[in-house]
């Protein structure tokens, strides 16, 4: 099987939005004129430009042409952000961490407070990540996150939950105005299909993929 080096959303695809979600051969292949930050699992956007080199971050947008906003995960969730009208572009990094501290729903209101669009007429692609299937976690990160619907009991019971990332960040981007059908997936669990994604719960092994959407030229 020829593994591609990213995968894509066939909408944004329509809307002619250059994007890709990484897969394990993504760091091969080498995205022009893409802007990346030191992700530190926190809950930070920035606008590009201008952006610092050493700029820590885990949340990039952009309403330059041409210019492809980014972000690298091995088990996160690369969630990218478009308004249809190709007005502005994000890429955000929500582990676990982040999506405790809402990212993805500051990343939101955020970006449509700054160009003034309604956060309903923007669209969210989530694409390849740990899958509830794989994500064990334990009690601190159950306490951290109040949404009690995102977690299942864990085979091996006591102190220990499957976390749901997707739902998580789905719930966000709802609660922060986007509408359920402007919501996407694209691509499955890292941990579990290990000929197509990197994955640090899987290998324990430094790989990411890089996950990136561009603004078009005019």
């Amino acid at each position: 099987m020829t593994i591609p080096p990213f995968l894509h959303c066939d909408l944004l695809e329509d809307l002619g939005i250059e994007h890709g979600f990484g897969t394990r051969r993504s760091e091969e292949v080498e995205v022009p004129e893409l802007v990346l930050a030191k992700q530190v699992h926190g809950s930070v956007m920035l606008r590009v430009p201008p952006v610092d080199p050493d700029a820590r971050a885990d949340a990039l947008w952009t309403q330059e042409p041409g210019l492809a906003v980014g972000i690298r995960t091995a088990d996160c969730v690369p969630v990218l952000l478009v308004d249809p009208m190709r007005r502005a572009v994000a890429a955000i990094h929500a582990g676990w961490r982040g999506s405790a501290a809402r990212i993805s729903e500051l990343g939101v209101a955020e970006l449509a407070c700054s160009i003034k669009r309604d956060p309903a007429v923007l669209m969210a692609v989530i694409g390849p990540h740990v899958g509830s299937c794989c994500y064990e976690v334990d009690g601190p990160v159950r306490a951290a996150i109040p949404d009690a619907a995102v977690f299942s009991p864990s085979p091996r019971g006591g102190d220990h939950y499957m976390l749901d990332l997707f739902a998580l960040n789905r719930l966000q981007l709802l609660r922060a105005g986007l509408r359920a059908e402007r919501i996407l997936r694209v691509g499955g669990c890292t941990a579990c299909e290990s000929t197509l994604y990197a994955s640090h719960r899987r290998d324990g092994s430094g790989a990411r993929m890089v996950h990136f959407v561009r603004m078009p030229l005019p």
